[in-house]
C-alpha cells in the first residue's frame, strides 16, 4: 500500500509540474504576444504619426506672424483705407510687455514654458489619463507652443491626426524659433473677443490703456480671456469675466509670480473701474465695407501689386498682411465724386446695365480714379473698368487720322470724299444714316465719326507708310493688336476691345502733347520693416506733338453743332472728346426682335489739360425688344451725361488749353497743318491697299437734326461666336458679305 500510495503522489507530482510548465508556457506567449503586439502597434503608431506629419501644412512662416493689415494711402499721403476686414489689431514687442502680463500669461497658459521642449509631457500624461475617464479632448494639455500651431496653421477639430500634427509642427517650430519669440508670436495672434487680436488691441479695446498701464486686476483679466473668450466677455457676462480674472489672480499666487496681498488687493478691483462702456453697434465685427467707394480703386491696386517683381510669385492675402503701407495716386474727392454720380446718377435703363470708367491725369498718366460699376464690391463684382469691351469707333483717333496726319502730315483741312457706300475687298461699307456726306474736312469726318472717310484715311496711311503704320501707331498708346488690322478693326470690330482704363490712357496721349503713361495707381510700397519699394511706369513718346494737338482740337470739335457730343460740353473747361456706338450683328436684330436703332455699347472718351476720362456702358445679356439695348439717340448718349457730370464737377476752371507747338500752323481747329509740311488737299477717294473681309460698321450721331449730324455703319457681326459666312441685308439696309467671328458687334 505504501509503495502504491508513494507511485500515486509521484504521478499526481509529475502531473503537478506539467501543468505548471504549461501554465508558464501560456505566460509566457501571452507576455511575448503582448510584447509583439506592442512593438507592432508602436510600429503602426510610429508610420501613422510619420503619415500625418507628412500630411501635415507646410511650415509657413508668413503665418506664424500675426496679421497686420495693408494701409492704403491718396496722393496727399491720407490714410483713405485700412485693409482689416473689420477685425482690430495691434502689434507688440515682447520687451514692450510689462512682467505682470507675462506673469500672468505663463501662469495660466503653461506656467512650465520656458523649461519644457514643444510638448510638456508631465501635463500631457495627466491629460491622458482624464481623457480615458472623460472623453477624447475632455481635457487639453497644449503649450503655448502648441497652441501658436494652431492658430497658425490648423484647426480646432479634435481629432488624432490634428494632435499628431500639431506635435510634429510644434517640434519644427522650437526648432526654428526661441522660446521668447513663440511668446511674442502668441501675444499677438491669440483672440480676444469682439474682433479683437493681440494683447495690446485688447487693453486699448477694452480698458483704453497701453499695456504699461493696465493693473493687475487688468493684465490677469485679459492673461485669462482667451480660453473661452465669448463666455468670459466683460460685456455680455460680467460675473464670469469676474470669476476668471479671480482664477487667473489664484494662479499667479500659486505659481509665487504675486504674494497674497497683492492677489486679494486685485481680487477687490473690479473690471468696471475703467472698462471702455461700448454699445451693441460699437462692438458689431463686420465685414461690412465702411468705404466702399475706394473698392475699386483697391482692386486696381491689387492687381499692380502682384504684378511688381517683388511680390509676383507671392499670395495676395499674406502680402496684404504683411504690415505693408501703399502710397497711391488716388484722389479721393474724385474717387469718391466718379463712384457717387455712377451709383445714382440716371443714366440707366435697369440693372443689366453696367458701366465702367477711368480717370487719368493727362501729364503723367497716375490713376487718379476708378469705377468698376454700380456699387461696386471688389472680389465679388468684375472690374468693367479693366475689362475689355468693343471700342465703337473710339479708336478712329489711333487706327485712321492719327497716322494719316502723323505719317502724311495731313492737314484738318484735308479734303475726303464720303460715299454712300464703300467697298473692301467685297465687303460693303455704310455710314450710319446710309448717306453720303460728299468732300468733308478731316476736321468734320472725325469729329462727326463719318465710316467711309475714317476707312480711307486707314487705307492711304497703308499704302503711303507702310502696312503696320497704323497698327504701330496704336501700340505706341498702349493698343496692342495680336493680328494684322482690317477695316472693321477700323470702325470697331472683333480686335477692336480694350479697357476704359487704356482708353483714358491712349486719350491723355492726346492730351499731353503726344507722350504716353500707361496707367498707374501706386507711388510706392513701404514695407513693415521700412523698406521702400518703388514702382516704375512705362511711358513714351508716342506721337509727333503736332499730331497730338491736331487730334485734341479737332476733337474738341466733338461737343460743337453736328459733333457725336454736341450738348455736353462743359463750360469753362477745354475738353475733347470721342464717342462710340456698338451694334448687335443681322442675327441679333432678328432674334430678339431689335429696333434698327438699338446699340449693344456705348462709349465716350473726353479728355482735359487736366484729366482723361473713359466711359463704357453696356448690357449683361441681350433680351427681346430692345430692353437691353441703348435705343435711339437719348439712350446712347448716356455715357455723355456722366461725362458731363463728372467734369463739371472735377475739372478745374482755370483756361488751360492743349498747348500748341511750334510745329503746327493755323489758328482755327478745321485748318491747321504741319509746318513746313504742306498738305496739297488732294481728295482722297479711292485709294489703294484694301484690307480685310470681316465687315464691321460704326454708329455715331449728336443732338443736331441735320442729316449729316449722325453717322453710324452698320454691324454684320452676330453674337454667336461661331464663323458664319453669308450675305445679308443689316439694319441700315446693306448688303454685306459676313465673316461673323465675334459676340460683338462693331459700331462708332
Amino acid at each position: 500500500m505504501t509503495e502504491k500510495k508513494r507511485t500515486t503522489e509521484e504521478k499526481n507530482g509529475q502531473s503537478e509540474g506539467k501543468q505548471n510548465r504549461n501554465i508558464k508556457r501560456t505566460i509566457i506567449k501571452i507576455i511575448g504576444f503582448i510584447i509583439i503586439a506592442f512593438i507592432v502597434l508602436a510600429l503602426v503608431g510610429i508610420l501613422l504619426f510619420a503619415y500625418y506629419a507628412w500630411k501635415a501644412p507646410a511650415f509657413n512662416e508668413a503665418k506664424l506672424q500675426d496679421p497686420m493689415p495693408a494701409k492704403i494711402y491718396d496722393k496727399d499721403g491720407e490714410l483713405v483705407k485700412t485693409l482689416d476686414n473689420g477685425q482690430r489689431r495691434a502689434h507688440v514687442d515682447l520687451e514692450d510687455v510689462p512682467e505682470n502680463m507675462k506673469n500672468a500669461v505663463l501662469a495660466t497658459e503653461d506656467s512650465r514654458f520656458y523649461d519644457h521642449g514643444a510638448l510638456d509631457y508631465k501635463r500631457l500624461f495627466g491629460a491622458v489619463l482624464k481623457n480615458f475617464t472623460g472623453g477624447f479632448g475632455s481635457q487639453g494639455a497644449s503649450t503655448l507652443t502648441q497652441q501658436v500651431v494652431k492658430r497658425s496653421f490648423l484647426t480646432d477639430q479634435k481629432s488624432i491626426a490634428r494632435k499628431a500634427q500639431e506635435a510634429y509642427l510644434s517640434y519644427r517650430l522650437e526648432q526654428e524659433y526661441s522660446k521668447d519669440e513663440i511668446f511674442q508670436i502668441y501675444l499677438n495672434k491669440i483672440y480676444y473677443s469682439d474682433g479683437v487680436y493681440g494683447v495690446k488691441a485688447a487693453a486699448k479695446y477694452y480698458f483704453d490703456k497701453d499695456l504699461k498701464d493696465l493693473n493687475l486686476a487688468e493684465s490677469a483679466y485679459l492673461a485669462g480671456l482667451p480660453q473661452v473668450p465669448n463666455t468670459y466677455n466683460v460685456y455680455d457676462h460680467p460675473k464670469q469675466a469676474e470669476s476668471r480674472k479671480d482664477t487667473v489672480l489664484y494662479l499667479m499666487e500659486h505659481h509665487n509670480k504675486i504674494s497674497k496681498e497683492e492677489k486679494e488687493e486685485a481680487q477687490k478691483t473690479s473690471l468696471q473701474d475703467n472698462l471702455v462702456q461700448r454699445s451693441a453697434e460699437d462692438r458689431e465685427v463686420s465685414d461690412e465695407n465702411k468705404n466702399p467707394e475706394y473698392d475699386s480703386y483697391i482692386n486696381f491696386v491689387k492687381s499692380e501689386l502682384m504684378n511688381n517683381p517683388e511680390y509676383k510669385d507671392k499670395d495676395l492675402a499674406e502680402v496684404l498682411n504683411s504690415g505693408i503701407k501703399i502710397y497711391t495716386n488716388m484722389d479721393k474727392d474724385v474717387q469718391s465724386t466718379l463712384q457717387e454720380r455712377i451709383n445714382n446718377g440716371g443714366y440707366y435703363k435697369n440693372q443689366d446695365q453696367q458701366v465702367g470708367s477711368s480717370i487719368v491725369d493727362s501729364e503723367n498718366g497716375s490713376l487718379v480714379a476708378i469705377s468698376g460699376g454700380r456699387d461696386y464690391k471688389d472680389i465679388v463684382d468684375r472690374n468693367q473698368a479693366t475689362d475689355a469691351h468693343p471700342t465703337g469707333s473710339s479708336l478712329k483717333p489711333f487706327l485712321a487720322y492719327g497716322p494719316a496726319i502723323e505719317n502724311m502730315n495731313w492737314a484738318t483741312n484735308h479734303a475726303i470724299q464720303d460715299e454712300e457706300s464703300y467697298q473692301v475687298d467685297g465687303v460693303t461699307f455704310k455710314n450710319y444714316d446710309t448717306e453720303s456726306h460728299g468732300e468733308v474736312k478731316l476736321y468734320d469726318a472725325l469729329r462727326q465719326s463719318f465710316n467711309i472717310p475714317a476707312l480711307k484715311a486707314w487705307q492711304s496711311t497703308k499704302e503711303n507708310a507702310g502696312n503696320d503704320a497704323p497698327k504701330k501707331f496704336a501700340e505706341k498708346v498702349g493698343l496692342d493688336y495680336e493680328a494684322d488690322l482690317g477695316p472693321s478693326e477700323v470702325l470697331g470690330g472683333s480686335a477692336s476691345e480694350f479697357s476704359p482704363t487704356q482708353l483714358a490712357s491712349a486719350f491723355a496721349a492726346i492730351a499731353n502733347g503726344g507722350e504716353y503713361n500707361n496707367a498707374h495707381s501706386i507711388k510706392k510700397v513701404v514695407k513693415e520693416d521700412g523698406e521702400t519699394i518703388e514702382f516704375d511706369h512705362s511711358s513714351n513718346k508716342a506721337m509727333k506733338d503736332s499730331t497730338a494737338y491736331m487730334l485734341a482740337e479737332t476733337l474738341k470739335g466733338t461737343f460743337e453743332p453736328y459733333g457725336s457730343a454736341y450738348g455736353h460740353k462743359v463750360d469753362g473747361v477745354n475738353m475733347g472728346a470721342k464717342t462710340g456706338t456698338g451694334t448687335y450683328g443681322a442675327q441679333t436684330y432678328q432674334q430678339y426682335n431689335l429696333p434698327d436703332d438699338a446699340a449693344k455699347d456705348v462709349w465716350i472718351n473726353g479728355f482735359t489739360p487736366k484729366y482723361s476720362m473713359s466711359v463704357w456702358m453696356g448690357f449683361s445679356e441681350v433680351k427681346q425688344g430692345g430692353t437691353n439695348s441703348f435705343v435711339g439717340h437719348e439712350e446712347q448718349e448716356y455715357p455723355q451725361y456722366l461725362l458731363e457730370d463728372v467734369m463739371n464737377n472735377i475739372a478745374p476752371r482755370d483756361g488751360k488749353d492743349f498747348s500748341k507747338p511750334d510745329s503746327v500752323n493755323g489758328s482755327e481747329p478745321d485748318d491747321l497743318s504741319v509746318d513746313g509740311h504742306k498738305d496739297d488737299n488732294t481728295t482722297d477717294k479711292d485709294p489703294k491697299g484694301q484690307g480685310s473681309s470681316s465687315s464691321s460698321d460704326d454708329d455715331d450721331s449728336s443732338s443736331s437734326n441735320s442729316s449729316s449730324s449722325s453717322s453710324n455703319s452698320s454691324s454684320t457681326s452676330n453674337n454667336s461666336g461661331t464663323s458664319n459666312n453669308a450675305t445679308t441685308t443689316n439694319r441700315s439696309g446693306t448688303t454685306t458679305q459676313q465673316n461673323q467671328q465675334s459676340q460683338q458687334a462693331v459700331a462708332n
